[in-house]
């Protein structure tokens, strides 16, 4: 007999991780699948070599601490390092290394602040389209998850406060920059007033920043934290899409006696994040070029990026309308309203390409003829000649179906 529970029933497996597995399954068949789906950094881009160094070094001056039970708040260099990132790129002045809490990736943190806020009745404002992750991690726990539109310049102001003024909500879930899957960033005057609204409404602000080093114009932009006078904001900021994502490191950055909170929350879970990736990549930060690792990472996804955006403009159906990123890894389509990307995928599929359709990202709209593209993880001549592939096989899918 199987475990069974009311939770544990209505977990549903994550969409883009379903389309892993099918990748895998025709890569154990030796099919190669040339995939625009995840949302997988380019490991030639991993600093292996430094990342080796550090564990070496790591156990020749520490030996058996290096792999010893840790503090389940983070390695304190670590923290330190952390903060004075906060304070140097996103203008998060007023911390200390006790205001940074180590998370297993970003989504520990989201999950933890949902499992740890949500309750009976509650409600959650994200973005739409948004992280299908976090999508998945905020229904875990019951809520009703309200999706609000975003303008070029971020969500939406004036229908979120409509519906803050209609719902108890416990908290908005935001990607301010480069957002995933869109692409959007929030400007500036939006972030002050939205920690406005946070307090106006009393609810908090889960700020989700996995992408926001990684500017292809080198400007970054201060963080919806930097304007938080009241405590509202909860910083969530990640190293999975700039040094590697198997390390799982990530941190979240709020007021003292709120990391105290989600510090026991990780004693009844898994007591720490694991002590050799918290020390590599400290050590990482501390010794090597981190901004020169930056402008590499910037400088090859950026050429990825016009790549793809040049391949859609001239193989794609001409109606196609494209968000052009400044930033990350992803960039948002949409088709012909006749064209319904999940039923589409399939077709795409049986030719060896994968994307990911838009619905998966969308909260309270269908998002049919919308899909995402990673233009990071593919050299360009392969984004070139498969994104002409695809456009072709777009325009063969809407001739069939007339």
């Amino acid at each position: 007999m199987s475990i069974s529970s009311t939770y544990l029933d209505s977990l549903t497996p994550s969409a883009i991780r379903s389309i892993t597995a099918k990748i895998r399954d025709k890569a154990s068949q030796g099919i190669k699948i040339d995939s625009f789906a995840g949302g997988l950094p380019a490991p030639d881009l991993f600093p292996v070599k430094e990342l080796e160094e550090i564990t070496v070094k790591a156990f020749q001056e520490e030996g058996g601490e290096v792999i010893q039970y840790a503090a389940s708040d983070g390695y304190t260099p670590l923290r330190e390092e952390i903060a004075r990132l906060m304070k140097e790129k996103f203008d998060v002045t007023n911390i200390t290394f006790k205001n940074v809490f180590i998370t297993c990736g970003s989504q520990q943190g989201l999950n933890y602040i949902s499992k740890g806020l949500i309750e009976d009745g509650d409600c959650v404002v994200c973005e739409t389209p948004t992280y299908v992750g976090a999508i998945d991690s905020i229904k875990a726990y019951n809520p009703t998850v309200i999706g609000v539109h975003m303008d070029d310049d971020g969500i939406n102001l004036e229908e979120l406060e409509a519906v803050l003024r209609g719902n108890t909500v416990k908290f908005i879930y935001l990607i301010p920059d480069f957002q995933n899957p869109s692409g959007r960033s929030m400007s500036v005057e939006k972030r002050k007033q939205i920690v406005e609204l946070a307090e106006k409404y009393d609810t908090y602000i889960y700020e989700d920043a996995p992408y926001s080093l990684i500017s292809f114009t080198g400007n970054i932009m201060p963080a919806v934290k930097s304007f938080d006078k009241y405590n509202r904001v909860i910083y969530a900021g990640s190293f999975s899409k700039t040094i590697a994502p198997g390390l799982r490191v990530g941190w979240i950055v709020a007021d003292e006696e709120s990391i105290t909170k989600l510090v026991y929350m990780k004693m009844r879970d898994d007591l720490q994040v694991n002590n050799i990736a918290q020390r590599q990549v400290y050590g990482y930060l501390y010794n090597y070029n981190f901004d020169e690792h930056l402008a590499t990472i910037q400088g090859i996804y950026k050429e990825r990026r016009d790549c793809m955006l040049q391949a859609v403009k001239t193989y794609f159906p001409e109606d196609t309308k494209v968000v052009v990123p400044e930033g990350g890894l992803f960039m948002w389509l949409e088709l012909n309203p006749s064209i319904d990307t999940l039923q589409m995928f399939d077709y795409v599929f049986s030719k060896n390409i994968a994307y990911v359709p838009g619905t998966f990202f969308c909260v309270g709209e269908k998002g049919l003829n919308t899909m995402r593209l990673n233009f990071a993880t593919l050299d360009t001549d392969v984004i070139q000649t498969k994104i002409a592939e695809l456009g072709t096989l777009i325009k063969s899918y809407m001739e069939a179906r007339k």
